[in-house]
């Protein structure tokens, strides 16, 4: 949960703008005129906007989510980060998405940070690493000490969002 979630960061010293709770719901957990500590990167941190999506990530988790109600989360298989293939883990609620795609429309519409994902996929960006770029990445375009959000199609959520700003 998105609870879970928060006291994970605080208890690791590192936070995030935005979380995505399992049902879509967005709570904001750090004021958007101040840094928050998620990116790995100091220079990147105060350039980004953090936005953690809720998921356990490992299989071992999947009856967790339906005992509670929330259903069985998509598996990712087939998912390469880093060069690496990763071991199938626990996707996103679609419900999940939607919300990342409207948190993006809002983003993209205050702060007119463009509705759009890396050119290199499935590793570090070079423009992201060195700070140059404007648009939506995830946690693995910045060091290859991160996976998160390995299998997530950016460009995808990046078109939903413009599809919601152009309603």
């Amino acid at each position: 949960s998105s609870a879970k979630c928060a006291r994970i960061l605080n208890d690791r010293g590192i936070s995030v703008h935005f979380c995505i709770d399992n049902d879509g719901t967005i709570y904001q957990l750090v004021d958007m005129n101040n840094a928050a500590w998620h990116a790995g990167d100091r220079q990147i941190n105060h350039s980004s906007i953090g936005v953690e999506i809720s998921d356990a990530y490992d299989l071992q988790w999947q009856d967790w989510y339906v005992s509670k109600g929330f259903g069985e989360r998509p598996v990712m298989e087939g998912v390469v980060c880093h060069g690496q293939l990763l071991q199938p883990f626990l996707g996103f609620y679609p419900i999940q998405l939607k919300a990342l795609a409207a948190l993006y429309a809002a983003i993209n519409k205050i702060f007119n940070i463009p509705l759009k994902a890396p050119t290199v996929s499935n590793t570090v960006d070079p423009l992201v690493k060195s700070n140059a770029f404007r648009g939506f990445c995830s946690h693995y375009h910045i060091t290859t000490r991160k996976i998160d959000c390995a299998g997530l199609d950016i460009e995808a959520v990046c078109n939903e969002a413009i599809t919601l700003n152009q309603d």
